[in-house]
């Protein structure tokens, strides 16, 4: 799922969930990995359902030896497929999606806000309120982690905020984007769903960037060792390739966000221990503050880049929530 719905699920406002039961043996440790995942709901536009089917990328964690790995999905009304991105000869075993809940217990769906800077602003100030006062002065404190995941899923909530918003409002990055982010190329659309709806493209784009990407996806941290830089992936190579410009003002932040969200995940999914069964100890109040002021850096530096790009000629005046 993008970022956005981990969002939407830490705060507790409901959404209804397409889900698969997995089942694989773990490439690293070999015992057997048996989990419910979320999965891109199918397109429920397309007539056919053999075009329903979406795709879009998502995390499998092994409980037994700590290891995440990320992968490709494809999702239908009756049926799903994941592969793994680095174990491609993993046999993984999906059970016909559905929903977690019936329709009755859902909520109603929610849109992009016009002006993600400012939501991200506002979590800011009272995130660093919340630091002043109630962050503790042990760094393995529940609550300084707590606060620490906070940070970075404010981050990515704003990232997919944006990405989408700015893609709306602009219609040549829009173009740019469709042309070379590669899940949109290979996306088709039959003719008859555009006759039907001129937005459809539009809206299955957004419907991707909101529900098929990982938005604390940064790619692999830098090599010490390596004078080459990291592969450009996940988010950084969804902003270049949207709107021309690197996701932070620098590389070493950059490889500060790479870290970040390694750390995220040990303290949302291991309880604040590594893989390894370390447990982390870093997150005092300095180290709290050092990391929100690096996320509002990188919301001040796009902010003042999408400024630069000028007028808004948006894609979608409707503003569709799709």
């Amino acid at each position: 799922m993008g970022s956005m719905s981990d969002y939407m699920i830490d705060n507790g406002i409901g959404m209804q969930r397409w889900v698969s039961e997995v089942t694989l043996s773990c490439p690293v440790c070999n015992e057997v990995i048996s989990t419910e995942v979320d999965v891109p709901e199918p397109n429920y536009m397309a007539e056919k359902s053999r075009d329903m089917t979406v795709d879009g990328e998502l995390e499998i964690e092994c409980d037994s030896c700590g290891n995440v790995f990320d992968a490709e999905v494809w999702a239908g009304p009756a049926d799903c497929d994941i592969t793994l991105r680095e174990h491609e000869d993993v046999n993984v075993s999906c059970s016909p999606p559905g929903y977690d809940r019936p329709p009755e217990d859902w909520d109603e769906f929610w849109g992009t806000p016009e002006h993600p800077g400012e939501i991200f602003d506002a979590n800011y100030d009272q995130l660093h309120k919340i630091i002043d006062t109630q962050a503790t002065a042990d760094g393995a404190s529940l609550m300084n982690r707590m606060i620490f995941a906070q940070i970075i899923t404010f981050l990515e909530a704003y990232f997919c905020d944006n990405l989408i918003t700015g893609l709306q409002n602009h219609k040549e990055c829009l173009l740019r984007f469709a042309s070379k982010d590669g899940a949109i190329q290979n996306d088709p659309i039959p003719a008859v769903e555009v006759l039907q709806d001129q937005e459809i493209v539009v809206k299955k784009i957004v419907r991707n960037l909101k529900e098929g990407r990982l938005y604390h996806n940064f790619g692999k941290q830098a090599d010490p060792a390596s004078k080459a830089k990291p592969k450009l992936e996940g988010v950084p190579l969804w902003y270049r390739h949207a709107f021309d410009f690197p996701l932070t003002p620098s590389e070493g932040i950059l490889d500060e966000l790479r870290g970040y969200a390694a750390l995220r995940h040990d303290c949302v999914h291991r309880n604040g221990e590594t893989k390894d069964g370390k447990t982390l100890t870093m997150f005092n109040k300095d180290y709290l503050l050092r990391a929100l002021y690096t996320a509002k850096a990188v919301v001040e530096h796009i902010d003042g880049n999408m400024t630069a790009l000028g007028k808004a000629e948006k894609a979608d005046p409707e503003r569709t929530s799709a």
